[in-house]
């Protein structure tokens, strides 16, 4: 029988035109004499440029794996080619994802590490297919870092360094990382803070490193459609659960703690959400024990939201980027490139060559900006191009 309980795990969702990854390292327990005396940084990985998912080395039966690092799921998770290494399910619990619900098994821990940090005194671990987030990454994901195991830290995403630390908590707080916001943990046991659009409306946003995006949820993204003209746009995610496509629209102005924010993309969705391309504007420090996150403004504060321009949905398979779907009346479709074409080369570069979501950045790199690109269509080799159009 199923039981009847929900994990709000999946921020894996990933949008197709989701931007990429990082290498990662760790480090033995050190101090940094700008930290409080009694605080220790347990571990430090290197993590990607503003737009990459975070993606961090777990190390199981003796092997080195790449975890999403996900504050929107409640449940440290595995993936389905692990099933039998982690021994003998315990329950079924339906976990929810952006697409349909789905059901999860749940397992003891196993002996596994973050870097140097131990996962096995954090509660339990699920365990499903995360092949299709594997395919939009091009990378094979092995599992999802949630929130039993990381809210027992205090965590430290600079981005603007590329470093992302794991501290050792500590009693107090500190001006010094920032501005100060007091966050609550939703049911699910996710971190959730209120911000608020436009005219002042309410929105309890789910704090989701595990998401690129922004999300509002359903209801409120159509009142903001019906209280004024405001041009959408589509595009894809993809979810554990199957492709989904939602609605985005620019928002004129999201207010979070002291800080406004203009001309943002927010998806429709089934919860509100701030995903990395909320957070990779700043220095963010998450003391999970002590219910606070802190920002500070960095780089790419004032930084530009895009969206895919060409109406391509590419996945990596077998060394291959292959195109999954072409949007309709897209740049793309109009130059005649199909589902399962396979991509050659891009202008004179080999296809191979490039990260995927590298790949889905040059595909969003500028309005009426010039892409050539050489496709094969079964023993069909032909090269095409199209400019680039800006959706929204």
């Amino acid at each position: 029988m199923v039981e009847k309980r929900s994990y709000e795990w999946l921020k894996v969702v990933l949008v197709f035109c989701v931007l990429f990854v990082t290498g990662a390292r760790s480090e033995e327990l050190k101090s940094n004499p700008d930290e409080p005396a009694a605080q220790k940084i347990l571990a430090e990985f290197r993590i990607g440029k503003a737009g990459d998912p975070i993606l961090l080395p777990v190390t199981f039966e003796g092997k080195e794996h790449l975890f999403l690092f996900d504050t929107g799921s409640s449940l440290m998770l595995f993936d389905i080619s692990f099933k039998h290494q982690l021994g003998v399910a315990k329950k079924n619990v339906i976990a929810k994802t952006a697409g349909s619900p789905m059901v999860v098994e749940v397992f003891d821990p196993p002996d596994a590490f973050l870097g140097p940090v131990s996962i096995k005194d954090y509660g339990e671990v699920g365990c499903c297919d995360l092949r299709m987030p594997s395919l939009v990454l091009g990378r094979k994901i092995g599992g999802i870092i949630g929130m039993n195991f990381l809210r027992n830290y205090v965590i430290r995403m600079n981005f603007d360094e590329g470093i992302l630390s794991f501290l050792q908590p500590v009693k107090g707080q500190y001006s010094h990382w920032g501005k100060e916001m007091v966050f609550e943990y939703d049911s699910l046991g996710c971190p959730q803070i209120t911000g608020r659009i436009l005219d002042g409306i309410r929105v309890d946003f789910t704090l989701d490193t595990g998401l690129d995006a922004l999300m509002l949820n359903i209801d409120i993204f159509k009142e903001i459609i019906s209280k004024k003209e405001t041009k959408t746009s589509e595009t894809l995610y993809a979810t554990a659960s199957g492709v989904i496509r939602r609605k985005e629209v620019r928002l004129d102005n999201l207010i979070v703690g002291p800080f406004e924010y203009r001309g943002l993309l927010l998806a429709e969705g089934n919860v509100s959400r701030l995903g990395l391309s909320f957070f990779y504007r700043h220095l963010v420090t998450f003391d999970f024990p002590n219910n606070r996150i802190y920002l500070k403004k960095g780089r790419n504060f004032e930084k530009v939201d895009e969206t895919d321009m060409s109406g391509l949905h590419l996945l990596r398979i077998s060394d291959e980027v292959v195109v999954y779907s072409v949007d309709e009346d897209s740049p793309a479709q109009k130059a005649g490139i199909e589902s399962n074409d396979v991509i050659l080369r891009v202008g004179d570069k080999d296809a191979n060559t490039y990260d995927i979501c590298e790949l889905r950045r040059v595909l969003m790199s500028g309005d009426k900006h010039k892409i050539t690109m050489t496709i094969k269509r079964a023993d069909d080799v032909k090269e095409l191009s199209f400019l680039l159009k800006k959706k929204i």
